[in-house]
């Protein structure tokens, strides 16, 4: 997990209210997922990612 430490963002797609991160996918599905925003059935948010704070 400490490989997301380094992320600036946070991808993700967004099926209704269903929220699918990014983060490891095969081709396949990251090709279903692409013809999914083109065609509208969900779509793709990038966010970047807050810093925790710490006391």
């Amino acid at each position: 997990m400490s490989g997301l430490k380094g992320l600036k963002h946070l991808d993700y797609a967004v099926y209704g209210n269903l929220i699918v991160p990014l983060l490891n996918f095969d081709v396949e599905v990251w090709f279903q997922i692409d013809e999914d925003a083109e065609a509208g059935r969900c779509r793709l948010e990038s966010r970047l990612r807050k810093k925790k704070v710490r006391y």
